[in-house]
């Protein structure tokens, strides 16, 4: 099975409109999605910028944004049109679109301030750490001034054989090895971590 077939077999038959978002992400609960959310609001100022999420689901993180009055200009991309057109349904506001940001340029070079992606690299797919690095570089291509991803920790306690677990200090490595300013924070939730890169300026 490919890649793309795998992510689409484990998804898919999750959304329902029966169904928590959370759940349908695969998530343990909302207050741990809205977790991760947090983070990011807490390190990056969004007011005013250009914000794609990549992985965005249902588009629940344009909804946490517009409940706290963040005046950020959003853009949700999903891999699976199922999922994307749930996401029109549940906020025919927001702007949602399918796409594999990582196979193709839908947007043209560094069209967003602030590229933030949650999850999306959490399943197990047997080439997660090789397709890390290939997939920041086009974060990196996309946004102007930052990227911010988080991981599921290799300190885990539960570890659940369909997820893939991170060595922050080994993504830390991989992120300064592409020229950012690389910073982690693990002080959230106890199996999870978010890296926020900071692209620096040319010549710096």
């Amino acid at each position: 099975m490919s890649k793309k077939k795998a992510i689409h077999a484990h998804y898919e038959p999750r959304i329902a409109e029966d169904r928590e978002p959370h759940d349908i992400l695969d998530w343990s609960d909302a207050a741990s999605q809205q977790a991760r959310f947090e983070v990011l609001l807490r390190n990056v100022d969004l007011a005013g910028k250009l914000l794609l999420d990549v992985g965005c689901g249902l588009g629940d993180l344009w909804a946490y944004c517009h409940k706290r009055g963040i005046a950020v200009e959003y853009t949700g991309v999903d891999l699976i049109e199922k999922m994307v057109l749930a996401a029109r349904r549940r906020h025919p506001a927001g702007r949602f679109m399918h796409a594999d940001v990582f196979a193709e340029n839908s947007f043209g070079p560094a069209s967003f301030d602030v590229v933030f992606c949650s999850g999306t690299f959490n399943l197990r797919l047997g080439n997660n750490m090789e397709f890390l690095p290939r997939a920041l570089e086009r974060m990196l291509e996309i946004a102007r001034e930052t990227v911010v991803f988080n991981l599921l920790h290799h300190r885990a306690r539960q570890q659940h054989g369909h997820c893939f677990y991170y060595d922050p200090a080994k993504v830390c490595e991989l992120v300064s090895s592409l020229g950012c300013l690389c910073e982690i924070r693990e002080d959230y939730l106890p199996n999870d971590f978010t890296v926020i890169c900071r692209k620096q300026p040319a010549g710096s």
